[in-house]
């Protein structure tokens, strides 16, 4: 039978381990199971199930009570807290395939796609304005360098 406690204290080596208060004055350690591929110790005063291992005197945590960011049915939407529990930064699955990082306000930019037509512009300006063909222009040409803008570590379809 599983008891609701309170997060105290985190204990992060290989695993992630807690300090709960369960009853008045109760305190537990146990290890936090979560999904696989999440690393997200509660904090303070966060309210976590903690379930009884088969009479050995030992708890394991199998739940946090997580507070609603908006997500909808078949959506999900990732968050991290700071030290107070304010919300810093989302990433959001919406089930019409959209993710949105840290809200909506903007669009992400395929950067081949961008630098494609940026270079076509270049040729464009250079082979019709800046050509020596009435005596005015200039002989190098226009360039166009936004390598520094590329994110390497993101990938868009």
């Amino acid at each position: 039978m599983g008891r609701i406690g309170r997060w105290i204290a985190s204990k992060i080596n290989t695993y992630i381990t807690g300090t709960i208060e369960s009853l008045v004055s109760e305190r537990v350690q146990a290890m936090l199971y979560g999904q696989s591929g999440d690393d997200s110790p509660p904090l303070p005063d966060d309210r976590v199930l903690i379930v009884s291992v088969d009479g050995s005197g030992r708890y394991v945590i199998t739940g946090v009570l997580s507070e609603s960011q908006g997500a909808e049915p078949g959506e999900k939407i990732l968050y991290s807290r700071d030290s107070n529990g304010t919300v810093k930064a989302t990433i959001s699955f919406k089930s019409d395939g959209t993710l949105e990082i840290n809200g909506n306000t903007d669009y992400a930019v395929s950067w081949t796609d961008l630098n494609t037509a940026l270079q076509l512009l270049v040729t464009t300006i250079n082979a019709k304005f800046l050509t020596k063909t009435d005596g005015v222009g200039s002989p190098g040409g226009l360039s166009l360098d936004i390598s520094s803008a590329k994110v390497e570590g993101v990938k868009l379809p």
